[in-house]
C-alpha cells in the first residue's frame, strides 16, 4: 500500500491506528473500502423502502387535494410550498433528460427515481417549517404506521439525518474504523420497523453490516 495511491495523512492516520504496524495498516484500509460498500448496500436498501413509503401516502394526499396522485409532477401548492425545490428541478431535469433518451414521456416514477436520500430527510418535519410540519400531520406520518405512538416525529427526523449523514460520509470517502456503523444500523432498522415489520425484515435479510462491523481490525479484542 502506497501513500501514492491514498494519500499519505490517510496513511498516517491508518498507521497511528495499527500502532505503527503497516501490514495491519493494509488490512485496516482494505476493510475501510469493505465497509464502505456494505453500508452503501444498506442505505440502498433503506432509501428505497423509505422513498416508497413516504410516496405512496403522499400519491394518496395529492390524488385528495389535487385530483392526481402525481405529487412530484403536478403537485398541490400546498405541498409545493413544503418541498425543497432545487432538489426536485435537478431531479426533473435528470429524468427528462434520461425520458427523452427513450423517447418517451416524462412521468412520475422517472421524478421519483431521481431523488436523493437527502430529499427524503428534508421533506420530514422541522419546526422551523410549519408546511414541513403540517405535511407530517396529514400524510407523512402515516407511512410509519408501526412507530410508537408516544415517540415524537424527531425521533424519525433524527434516525434518518443519521443516515444520511452516513452516506454523506461514505461518498467523501471518510473512514469507518472509528464510526459507530451499529448505531446507525440500528436506526436503519428502526425507520424500516416503524414502515412495518415486514421492511424491517426484508432490510435485515438484505444487509450484511453486522459480520463487516465484528471484523473490525482497530476494535480492540
Amino acid at each position: 500500500m502506497s501513500s501514492r495511491l491514498i494519500g499519505d495523512p490517510r496513511l498516517q492516520r491508518l498507521l497511528i491506528d495499527m500502532g505503527g504496524d503497516l501490514p495491519r495498516a493494509h488490512e485496516l484500509f482494505q476493510w475501510n473500502v469493505h465497509a464502505s460498500g456494505a453500508a452503501m448496500e444498506a442505505i440502498h436498501v433503506f432509501e428505497l423502502i423509505l422513498r416508497n413509503a413516504i410516496d405512496r401516502e403522499l400519491r394518496v394526499w395529492n390524488q385528495g387535494m389535487a385530483g392526481t396522485p402525481d405529487w412530484l409532477h403536478r403537485p398541490h401548492p400546498y405541498l409545493q410550498r413544503a418541498l425543497y425545490q432545487p432538489e426536485i428541478s435537478k431531479a426533473s431535469a435528470r429524468a427528462r433528460r434520461i425520458a427523452a433518451e427513450h423517447s418517451r414521456p416524462l412521468n412520475h416514477d422517472d421524478i421519483l427515481a431521481q431523488m436523493s436520500l437527502g430529499a427524503w430527510r428534508y421533506i420530514l418535519p422541522s419546526r422551523a417549517n410549519k408546511s414541513k410540519q403540517k405535511l407530517w400531520d396529514v400524510a407523512i406520518k402515516n407511512a410509519f404506521p408501526a412507530w410508537p405512538g408516544d415517540w415524537p416525529a424527531d425521533s424519525v427526523v433524527n434516525r434518518v439525518a443519521n443516515v444520511h449523514g452516513l452516506r454523506n460520509r461514505v461518498a467523501h470517502l471518510e473512514p469507518l474504523h472509528r464510526y459507530d456503523l451499529r448505531r446507525v444500523r440500528r436506526d436503519m432498522r428502526s425507520v424500516c420497523h416503524a414502515i412495518g415489520p415486514d421492511a424491517a425484515r426484508f432490510f435485515v435479510q438484505t444487509e450484511r453490516l453486522i459480520p463487516v462491523i465484528e471484523s473490525n481490525p482497530a476494535t480492540p479484542r
